[in-house]
């Protein structure tokens, strides 16, 4: 006997259970199905007992809705922490990202769908995404980031390794096993890896890391140095600078481009870019950027084709015409 009523103060738990599983906005349980759910747990209830279970649910704020119908009531739980189209959402993201080995994205995924109701399951099985992506091989990436976390948290420096691929597909130590120290400040996500924002005491300036090519992350006792210069730092200003986070040195370049092109200038520097009229060629117009000079940025033109010029520092159109005359001398040869 004392046992049985041990059992029925656990109604309430296995009652969540049962509609976080069984229910949602579209989809009811009826009281023969709670019952017969109940008896599978041991445990033998009436209606009263049911309802005074469900009063306690929804003075807790879990909430469960009884609606008429011809013959009785029917009840779900109709606002869940997140709808289908959510959680479609969640595990896409998941699956897109390549900063997550495949093993992790699965984990991931079986965990989200276990969040939505039984009967939308099936939809939910969106797992064919994984197949076409480039996954990270590094399965220490969420790991990694709790450190940098809490390294941040407990204003501490950091100490690691940063690696590199070889043709041979291992990683090797970069700087040969130097170890690495920086003053972790920001985690940011750009081109689908994450990124490091700290700042170097050595050389006295912002820089970033690739955080699934840092092993061996320790906390050092150290208290974290540049706090002034991170205050000064815009990461929304340095994604839009540097491309492919390839740092370079920082210039203001004057591009003149096709009225075609204005959403791709305006997608990449934002809608606060300098943009004027070339006022003696009204099909294009004259777009003033301040860039991290790198390989990249010059990829970036060239992909625009001769759609962009480079008007100024002639420096920088020296060093574009430099690199696209050795791609080109490389195939003539």
């Amino acid at each position: 006997m004392e046992k049985s009523l041990e059992s029925k103060k656990l109604i309430p738990v296995y009652l969540q259970q049962l509609f976080l599983e069984k229910t949602d906005k579209d989809h009811y349980i009826r009281m023969p199905k709670i019952l017969s759910f109940l008896e599978t747990k041991g445990i033998y209830a009436d209606r009263r007992t049911i309802y005074s279970a469900i009063s306690l649910l929804n003075a807790a704020d879990f909430e469960i809705v009884g609606v008429q119908e011809k013959g009785g009531y029917k009840y779900h739980h109709p606002n869940r922490t997140f709808d289908t189209n959510e959680l479609k959402f969640l595990i896409d993201s998941v699956a897109a990202s390549k900063f997550l080995t495949e093993k992790k994205s699965k984990e991931l995924i079986e965990k989200i769908k276990s969040l939505g109701c039984t009967y939308n399951r099936e939809s939910l099985n969106r797992n064919v995404l994984l197949g076409n992506r480039i996954k990270s091989m590094n399965d220490k990436v969420l790991k990694n980031l709790d450190t940098i976390y809490a390294a941040i948290s407990s204003n501490s420096k950091i100490n690691f390794e940063y690696v590199k691929w070889t043709p041979e597909r291992k990683l090797t130590p970069m700087r040969k096993g130097q170890i690495y120290s920086a003053n972790p400040f920001a985690v940011t996500l750009n081109d689908d890896n994450y990124y490091l924002i700290a700042y170097d005491d050595k050389y006295h300036n912002i820089r970033h890391y690739r955080i699934d090519k840092m092993q061996a992350i320790n906390i050092s006792p150290a208290a974290r140095e540049g706090k002034e210069h991170y205050k000064q730092f815009n990461i929304a200003e340095y994604k839009q600078k540097t491309f492919g986070m390839f740092s370079g040195k920082e210039e203001s370049v004057k591009l003149q481009c096709n009225n075609s092109i204005a959403g791709v200038i305006i997608d990449r520097f934002g809608d606060s870019v300098t943009i004027r009229p070339d006022f003696d060629n009204p099909k294009v117009f004259i777009a003033r950027v301040t860039v991290n000079i790198s390989p990249q940025f010059y990829a970036w033109l060239f992909a625009l084709g001769t759609d962009v010029k480079i008007l100024s520092p002639e420096s920088i159109i020296q060093d574009f015409s430099a690199m696209t005359d050795s791609v080109l001398k490389q195939y003539r040869n």
